[in-house]
């Protein structure tokens, strides 16, 4: 009905004043009254005024009160008229639709555009409602007007109001001539002039409010004022809005009504006549409140106009809270929606008869969960809005109702009470559990977020008694009892009487006593005895911030407390309830947690042990933690708990490390035995993956030290331990969370083995211990030494026998799991096995295995002799050996391991001619498979395979991994055979690497062992003594020799790999794969040396230093990027310094081969170096060594000119200076020699020298002055045309 109200034409419009009759009055009632008719007659009477005392009104002089708010039209009726109900409607009152009359007659009087009978019918039913109603007869009235010419004045009043502003009533176009007051004449005119008179009014108001006030402005008006004409006023309103929408925007107009006496009823009186406009009206007045809409006036009223309208309307209640949340606006109005939410919500949970609304206070709703979801929010901006309105509503009186805040804090003492009335013989009932943990929570972030004060007779008595209450031994029941342990931090004041504390007291004891008991009946794996024993442990130590963010954890919220309000809880903890003796004592008696991991949420024991280890009370009090610990280890599976790895620090420092600095008779927990790490790492790793295959539910193994791979049956029965807080005669049951327990079971601990849930991941906790351990020890020795303390340090064949580095790749590819060990582990690993730790090893990725050959036949037996009778006969039966390494491709690593003997032993089989170089490759990738998994004993027994045999009469023992890394050479004394063969020089130059790193490692751990005590140290006959430090110093450049002379070695051998040998110089390269062969050789080489020289430069200055052959100069500077090095450090000119002439020539070759390769400015300047040191040469040396320098530097300066044209100055004039050497060494010499014009005249004498070789065409012999003569001339042909005849100029 309302749509077709909506659409009527205007044609219909302006034939309303041609209509005869009303609903219910004869046709001559119908005429509108004359004007002054009815002024004789007084309008005040009783009655008007108490119809409308119930309406709410606002005076300025009262704007700190809000009476409370009615609604001037029951949620009942704006529903009906809303959804056009009009049987509803037919059996409301006339004083309920009395506000909505102006809509009704409008729909009575326009023509429909629907004509269906349901319509008709619809349209008979309103006009039965509206007959006899006496008021009809002047909205008819209004209705009668001509709207038109109205609609032209008001713009022009609108464009006069825009041009004068506010002005006054005066200077008006709706209304000229007002003779009388405002009032009366709205009284005694007819009804064009009444809507003129009110149209003038509101028009004034909204210029006005456009104009800036300092205050809030409140409009005074006769007409507005009066409670007497506001349902005219209303009614007029409300036929303006309607006949004239394009001018009167309702936002606007309800922002206008906010400024005058009785807006919020006029308001909800126009909102109601127009349901279609109640979000427009809604949104804009929330839009224009206040951050704080209780500190102001406008505020005020402004929140009781839109309370009033939700409810009117109370189904859109919530999303104007939300509106209000979304915005940060107008705090009060969303706690006033969610009351009243609350209220009706109660209402009708007690009309239907349903039970439970009493759990809220008597009152439904979802106050606790929205004030509780604002004060917690992730929007930083929502939290501080709330915070602040808390804030400034404690400023006014507690018993003052006007204030959101006050009746927000009524609502929760009603609920506290009404939780109590529950509480007999102070038990809390399940059913009321949950809501009391949430209303305590509550509480705690009014306290801890807001600043709220709570009142000493309201609040904390009620507090305190519902804290102390006993709750059911449930998993709700935990929760309880550790939000108020928590809230008696975060709210101190709660016990600041005698009585009080006096309570609290006796609750904590009680909670003592019932710990195991709740423990085991509860279900849960963390109970709140974890979080009483690390409270009484923080107060111990005196670490009250550690116990402030322990209850900030535990009730998800930021508490600030002070340290000196803690004082009465912390005397309750440590004096009434738990001495530092006893919270050790119990501590150690604490059940470990079965299938420990990240997932278990809560305090926990593991926390209160490693608070305890860190600040040293189980040493204090001579308490042994080893134990506890191992079997946490054991107990513990993925997700790692991100507490064991810190537990394992502390633990290893209250190993070693003294409480204190001079702490000499500190007392020191006992390590872990290396039997009792062996009976974790004795169980097999794989067989666990393996059957995490077939079944997800990991089953914890007893592992007996005589019998390691011996698994126990599984028991049905949980494991009962004695509760830390019960006498001998009591315990409890401890039971894993129900997360945990379908995927752990627990099993009887054995008397001489160890349960362990998870063998992955108490193996790597057992690594991460041992290597913290070790890293510890050696930083810490010197003071170990001064303190003449002697510590447990675990052997080396211990470690040999651990899976790190399958340990380390598996903590990498599930570092999810592994959160808070991997890195701390990877950083000890770089430490102290770097060899553990290289970059390809990180990068190496297995190839897939050759399908099509996994079918061939025959099946080949995978036994030790068979591995080894088909590496035998490589060379004659390669198919046979590339099928069993196809196979082991296609197996896991560890079932490869127990081959690797075999594989490893008969390696110089593939050394003989014909193995083809697919059976390297595979091979190699099975060898990198292996390395996988033990690679430190694949390393010893690769290169014992590859040692050369020796004769009977010299044997010698068998290589041990500590002879290689004593001696890392020992590598490259192989086979002569590996130097010919690119796959396994491959394996050979990683495992050099490795072993290098691994000694490096060793000489370093060694002076960490063995350091120089602070004693002076006085020589042999001397007088003077010498500091420990010039000595240390000393022993360190020792080391670093020792180390770098290794590596030197390493380099220089693998440059004399790259030499060919006499066979290849005779001829053999002359094929292709020769050449290739020695190519592959050295690029493999050069790969090395260009990583040593990058990782370590003094190693390049000490190679080319020491020297190497001249053929080599060219690929190595090739081959090796690194060179560039040599001229980037300006250690050249070093070489060309010294006496040695050999010395100086290699480093002369050397120049124009990075001269070639590197054309830089700072090579050109070393290459001009070069020239002049030969220059100087020259003029210094004898005449042979003259003669040898001249000929073994001419292809040297050739190449320089070839890289450097700008030198050919310089090398021409070296030249000539070479030419007049030889020519004058010729003609002093005794030989006859021939003219030196013949040289000039017959080019190509070099090349006659050639006939030499033929007896009968032998001339007589040149003297080697006149050869040399010849190689000038010719060497001066080529650097011209290499220098100036080319076209790579530049």
């Amino acid at each position: 009905m309302i749509m077709q109200v909506k659409q009527a034409s205007k044609k219909e419009k302006k034939s309303r004043n041609q209509r005869h009759g009303t609903p219910g009055k004869k046709s001559s009632d119908v005429a509108p009254p004359q004007r002054g008719s009815d002024c004789k007659q007084s309008r005040w009477k009783e009655q008007e005024t108490e119809k409308f005392s119930s309406f709410s009104s606002f005076s300025p002089s009262q704007s700190h009160l809000i009476m409370p708010v009615t609604s001037p039209v029951s949620p009942r009726v704006f529903k009906a008229i809303e959804k056009s109900d009009i049987h509803t409607l037919a059996c409301c009152r006339e004083e309920e639709i009395r506000a909505i009359l102006p809509c009704l007659v409008r729909m009575s009087l326009i023509a429909p555009l629907d004509h269906s009978e349901e319509c008709i019918a619809g349209r008979k039913v309103i006009l039965r409602i509206l007959s006899g109603i006496e008021v009809v007869n002047s909205l008819v009235a209004l209705l009668s007007i001509d709207f038109p010419a109205l609609e032209i004045d008001v713009k022009k009043e609108q464009q006069l109001r825009q041009k004068l502003g506010g002005g006054s009533q005066n200077e008006s176009v709706l209304v000229q001539n007002l003779a009388n007051g405002l009032a009366l004449e709205f009284e005694c005119s007819d009804p064009t002039r009444r809507l003129r008179l009110l149209l003038s009014e509101l028009l004034l108001v909204m210029a006005q409010i456009r104009d800036p006030h300092q205050d809030f402005y409140h409009k005074s008006s006769e007409l507005f004022d009066n409670p007497c004409y506001l349902e005219e006023v209303s009614d007029v309103l409300c036929i303006a809005l309607a006949e004239l929408p394009a001018l009167l925007p309702p936002a606007e107009v309800a922002e206008a009504l906010l400024h005058v006496t009785n807006g919020p009823t006029l308001i909800a009186r126009m909102v109601a006549n127009q349901p279609d406009c109640f979000r427009e009206v809604v949104t804009g007045l929330v839009m224009s409140g206040d951050k704080q809409d209780e500190d102001t006036p406008g505020g005020l009223l402004r929140l009781q106009a839109v309370r009033t309208l939700c409810q009117m309307n109370p189904s859109q209640a919530l999303n104007v809270r939300a509106l209000c949340v979304e915005q940060c606006r107008m705090p009060g109005l969303a706690v006033y929606l969610t009351l009243d939410a609350g209220k009706a919500g109660s209402g009708v949970a007690g009309s239907s008869g349903t039970v439970g609304s009493s759990v809220y206070g008597g009152e439904g709703g979802d106050a606790v969960s929205f004030i509780t979801g604002l004060l917690l929010s992730h929007n930083h901006q929502q939290r501080t809005w709330f915070a602040h309105f808390v804030k400034s509503g404690q400023r006014r009186k507690y018993e003052q109702q006007a204030s959101a805040l006050a009746a927000l804090r009524t609502d929760l003492s009603e609920r506290l009470r009404n939780l109590l009335l529950f509480n007999s013989n102070d038990t809390l009932p399940d059913s009321q559990v949950i809501h009391a943990t949430a209303l305590l929570r509550l509480y705690c972030a009014l306290k801890s977020l807001a600043n709220l004060k709570f009142s000493e007779d309201k609040e904390i008595g009620l507090l305190l008694q519902l804290v102390t209450c006993h709750p059911p031994p449930s998993a709700a029941g935990v929760r309880f009892v550790s939000t108020g342990l928590c809230m008696l931090i975060a709210c101190p004041s709660l016990i600041s009487s005698q009585e009080n504390e006096r309570k609290a007291s006796e609750w904590i004891k009680w909670l003592v006593k019932e710990e195991a008991y709740f423990a085991g009946a509860s279900g849960v794996s963390s109970s709140f005895g974890a979080m009483l024993l690390l409270m009484a442990i923080h107060f111990h130590v005196q670490q009250l911030s550690a116990i402030i963010e322990l209850v900030s954890a535990a009730l998800g919220m930021k508490v600030l407390t002070r340290a000196n309000n803690l004082s009465r809880i912390k005397y309750i903890f440590t004096h009434d309830v738990f001495t530092e003796q006893v919270v050790t004592a119990h501590a150690v008696k604490v059940p470990v947690t079965s299938g420990l991991n990240a997932n278990i949420p809560g305090f926990l024991p593991v926390h209160c042990v490693y608070h305890q280890l860190k600040s040293r009370m189980f040493t204090k009090h001579k308490v042994p933690i080893k134990d506890w610990i191992y079997n946490q280890i054991c107990a513990s599976v993925t997700p790692l708990h991100p507490v064991m790895p810190q537990l394992i620090e502390v633990y290893v420092n209250s190993i070693i490390l003294p409480a204190s600095k001079g702490g000499l008779s500190d007392t020191f927990n006992e390590p872990i035995s290396e039997e009792e790490i062996m009976s974790v790492f004795s169980q097999s790793i794989f067989t666990e993956k393996a059957s995490s295959v077939v079944n997800q539910s990991s089953k914890p193994t007893t592992l007996h030290a005589s019998a390691p791979f011996r698994n126990l049956s599984r028991r049905k029965s949980l494991l009962r331990e004695k509760s830390p807080f019960m006498s001998g005669a009591s315990a409890g049951h401890i039971m894993p969370s129900p997360s945990v327990r379908t995927h752990h079971r627990i099993s009887n601990t054995s008397c001489n083995g160890v349960n362990v849930t998870s063998v992955m991941t108490s193996q790597l906790l057992l690594l991460y211990y041992l290597l913290l351990y070790e890293d510890v020890r050696l930083n810490n020795t010197l003071q170990l030494l001064a303190n003449s303390r002697r510590i447990h340090s675990y052997s080396p064949h211990l470690f040999a026998q651990l899976p790190i580095r399958y340990l380390l790749s598996h903590a990498q590819k599930e570092q999810r799991l592994y959160a808070g060990l991997f890195s701390p582990l990877v950083k000890l690993l770089v430490s102290h096995y770097p060899q553990l730790c290289l970059v390809e090893d990180w990068l190496y990725q297995s190839p897939s295995a050759n399908s099509s050959l996994g079918i061939l036949p025959p099946p080949v037996p995978l036994d030790p002799q068979s591995v080894t009778k088909a590496m035998e006969d490589a060379a004659d039966k390669p198919g046979r050996l590339l099928i069993v390494l196809d196979r082991l491709m296609r197996m896991p690593p560890h079932q490869v391991w127990p081959l690797a003997a075999p594989i490893t032993a008969s390696i110089k089989c593939l050394l003989q001619p014909g193995v083809p170089r697919k059976v390297l490759d595979t091979y190699r990738q099975v060898w990198m498979r292996l390395n996988s998994l033990f690679p430190r004993r694949l390393w010893a027994m690769s290169v014992e395979g590859l040692q050369p045999e020796q004769p009977q009469s010299k044997l010698r023992k068998a290589l041990t991994e500590d002879d290689i890394i004593l001696d890392p050479l020992y590598v490259l004394r192989c086979d002569p055979r590996v130097n010919r063969c690119a796959p396994l020089l491959q394996l050979v130059i990683y495992m050099l690497q490795v072993y290098l790193l691994s000694s490096r490692t060793f000489l370093s751990q060694q002076m960490q062992n063995t350091p120089l005590v602070n004693t002076p140290h006085t020589p042999v006959g001397g007088n003077t003594t010498t500091p420990p430090q010039a000595l240390e110093e000393e022993r360190e450049k020792l080391r670093g020799a020792l180390v770098l002379t290794q590596e030197s070695a390493a380099v220089q051998i693998l440059l004399e790999a790259c030499l060919m040998n006499s066979d290849e110089k005779v001829g053999t390269l002359t094929d292709g794969a020769g050449a290739l062969t020695l190519q592959e050789i050295r690029s493999v080489a050069c790969s090395f040396i260009h990583q040593a020289f990058l990782k370590d430069t003094t190693l390049a200055k000490l190679v080319h230093f020491q020297g190497y052959p001249g053929e080599l100069i060219g690929p190595v500077v090739r081959g090796v990027p690194s060179m560039h090095i040599a001229i980037g450090l300006n250690w050249i000119p070093e070489l060309l310094q010294l006496p040695d002439l050999d010395k100086q020539m290699f480093a002369v070759e050397l120049t124009s081969h990075l001269a070639l390769q590197n054309a830089m400015p700072s090579t050109l300047s070393i290459s001009r170096l070069a020239i002049n040191t030969l220059a100087t040469l020259l003029s210094v040396l004898g005449e042979e060594e003259r003669l040898s320098i001249m000929e073994a530097s001419l292809p040297s300066l050739v190449r320089i000119g070839r890289a450097f044209p700008s030198l050919i100055d310089d090398l021409l004039h070296l030249l000539v200076m070479y030419g007049r050497v030889g020519a004058a060494h010729s003609a002093l010499s005794t030989a006859p020699s021939p003219h030196s014009i013949a040289f000039l005249d017959k080019p190509d004498y070099e090349e006659d020298v050639a006939c030499e070789t033929i007896p009968w065409l032998r001339p007589r012999k040149v003297p080697q002055e006149d050869s040399l003569y010849a190689r000038i001339i010719s060497t001066f042909k080529e650097l011209v045309i290499a220098s100036t005849m080319t076209h790579n100029l530049y």
